[in-house]
């Protein structure tokens, strides 16, 4: 059973306004999937329409099997959970247990069950010692932890991250992402990453590229990133490994196309040691 699925899925802010035509896709259990694209092909549009913030004018869209429509649009929306850019704009409390807690008390969590969630959600997010602070003090990814947190104690089986990590330094994207990786591996979430940082793409089983609300390429990072000249069609960029190896076969050294620093720093000695 595949975890989400959009069949010919349209939707349009407006006539004569941005549009997603007939889009299909299925992402299966388990699975980390990664949604690239430039500002404006549709990236936020389907993460929104995956858990019903926004509704498809046509189409069909399920999760795990349930169609999301009006009658089931509360029950997958507890499957789905969404963290978006901007982390202030996702904090509801001053304090951050309180924060972690307020979702799951809107749907009628027990007291003794949300004191589990919010011990559960902080420890996914290496943020436990934090539990009493302030949240207008913490750093920039400290805040979106605490975001990740809070759809956490939701329960969700589908996590989806809007440009979660777009408004962070490097330091904090690279926090966000050993999260989510961790989360994937120890809680079996299925997650999609919405996001422009080829970096963070890489690092998927799969990855969707959205252009002008189409899906124009699909596969593995490995083989997406192989299509430069499709990517600079759709004003993406290579990850900077990828740059790194176009720039060391274009200067006479032969090196595999990789995603994988490890394999290209042993390439690089096996040449460098060959040519001494």
């Amino acid at each position: 059973m595949h975890a989400l699925e959009f069949r010919q899925v349209s939707y349009s802010y407006g006539e004569g306004e941005f549009r997603i035509d007939n889009l299909s896709f299925t992402v299966e259990e388990g699975e980390f999937v990664a949604v690239l694209g430039h500002n404006g092909s549709g990236k936020s549009t389907l993460a929104r329409l995956a858990n019903g913030i926004l509704t498809r004018d046509g189409g069909e869209i399920s999760v795990f099997g349930t169609p999301l429509d009006e009658k089931h649009l509360y029950d997958v929306r507890r499957e789905v959970g969404v963290v978006f850019q901007n982390p202030d704009n996702q904090t509801v409390a001053s304090i951050v247990e309180d924060d972690v807690a307020f979702g799951a008390e809107n749907v009628g969590t027990s007291r003794e069950e949300i004191g589990r969630r919010i011990d559960f959600a902080l420890h996914a997010v290496g943020m436990e010692e934090y539990r009493h602070a302030t949240i207008a003090r913490l750093s920039g990814g400290q805040k979106q932890r605490i975001a990740i947190a809070g759809v956490l104690a939701l329960l969700p089986r589908i996590m989806i991250f809007d440009e979660s990590t777009a408004m962070l330094d490097p330091r904090g994207r690279r926090e966000i992402m050993e999260v989510i990786a961790r989360l994937r591996e120890e809680k079996k979430i299925t997650v999609l990453v919405i996001t422009h940082f080829p970096e963070e793409a890489a690092l998927a089983d799969r990855a969707l590229v959205l252009n002008r609300g189409e899906l124009v390429m699909q596969g593995t990072p490995a083989e997406i990133f192989s299509r430069r000249e499709d990517l600079l069609t759709y004003n993406l960029d290579l990850p900077r490994i990828g740059s790194i190896e176009q720039a060391l076969n274009e200067g006479g050294m032969s090196v595999s196309s990789t995603l994988d620093y490890r394999i290209l720093a042993d390439e690089i000695a096996k040449e460098l040691t060959c040519g001494s």
